[in-house]
């Protein structure tokens, strides 16, 4: 340890990170907290910001704000480059390394597209603040173009296809659907609303294969009620800027292909030398350490957490990140 107070290293400004920052307020150590932004992202609202249904500033903290009263914490926006366990230091693009006595990885997940084609390249993922931003962006643009040249109604520039029939998909499909509805009906009143297409696609046989049989019935409702077309059993085999091919042949028109399919662990983890769970995820013990490194914990979406009592790795959410 140090020879005044340890030094606690939190990688990461989400749920997992904040969190842990927060809950060392009265710690006596040293809590170093490292964020490539300078602010903390409310992620289950992202499909709300993506819409127009909220501003930046709802769903983007400052991470000093959140911090600002905690005497033994400091704050850094740096990117992490490298991270070398057994010399227990950090390496960052923009400042100096760091060493610690203690450290948190709580670096989060990064969109995982399965190795689909054209999908990292034309897909819109909702994982961060920017991609949010880009998809308000972007769905307003095709609105707008088709405005000035009806013809790309008939090509697919206002359809939509969502991946994924979990609950980031379910939402942002109902909340897309909402807004074309709604909004977009008033505002451009010129445009054939029916023929503006939002269509969820998912790969297993129901959406919401998590929850109870109620809450399935319930979603499917409420998404036929919302105009949502669901596709179930089917997986989306490529991605061009204004098409969507399934693995069954059928091909889409869609300008706009959200995604929200998959989550693997961050890339740094790869050059950790730890033995990796599916999805590039740190398997940790009961008390959240790394094997082999009692003094470094992985938190959050970076971590393969078990449940205790169903023995399941639990889901990449919010609410488990800040509880871990």
């Amino acid at each position: 340890m140090s020879a005044q107070h340890p030094r606690v290293l939190v990688l990461g400004g989400g749920f997992a990170g904040v969190g842990a920052a927060k809950t060392l307020e009265h710690a006596d150590a040293e809590v170093v907290l490292v964020d490539r932004h300078d602010y903390h992202t409310f992620q289950p609202l992202l499909y709300q910001l993506a819409t127009g249904l909220l501003e930046q500033t709802a769903v983007g903290h400052s991470l000093r704000d959140l911090l600002e009263e905690q005497e033994n914490t400091s704050i850094h926006k740096a990117t992490v480059t490298a991270v070398d366990l057994d010399a227990r230091k950090v390496t960052f693009e923009e400042i100096g390394p760091l060493s610690y006595d203690y450290l948190v990885l709580g670096l989060g997940a990064e969109v995982n597209f399965f190795g689909t084609d054209g999908a990292a390249e034309h897909a819109f993922p909702t994982y961060t603040l920017p991609n949010a931003v880009h998809l308000k962006d972007h769905l307003l643009e095709r609105w707008e173009a088709a405005e000035r040249d009806p013809s790309l109604v008939e090509d697919g520039a206002l359809n939509v296809v969502i991946v994924g029939g979990g609950p980031t998909g379910v939402e942002t499909a109902g909340a897309i659907a909402e807004l074309y509805r709604a909004d977009f009906a008033k505002d451009y009143p010129s445009l054939p609303q029916d023929e503006a297409r939002v269509i969820l696609v998912e790969a297993g046989s129901e959406l919401f294969s998590m929850f109870k049989p109620n809450l399935r019935e319930y979603t499917a409702k409420a998404l036929a009620d919302r105009t949502v077309e669901v596709k179930t059993g089917a997986m989306v085999s490529s991605v061009s800027p204004t098409r969507v091919s399934l693995k069954d042949g059928e091909e889409l028109k869609a300008h706009t292909l959200v995604w929200g399919a998959g989550l693997q662990g961050n890339a740094l983890v790869q050059n950790l030398g730890l033995e990796l769970q599916r999805g590039n995820r740190i398997g940790v013990g009961p008390d959240l350490t790394v094997p082999e490194h009692p003094e470094v914990y992985a938190l959050g979406d970076i971590a393969a957490i078990v449940d205790a009592k169903t023995e399941q790795v639990l889901p990449q959410l919010g609410s488990v990140a800040l509880q871990s």
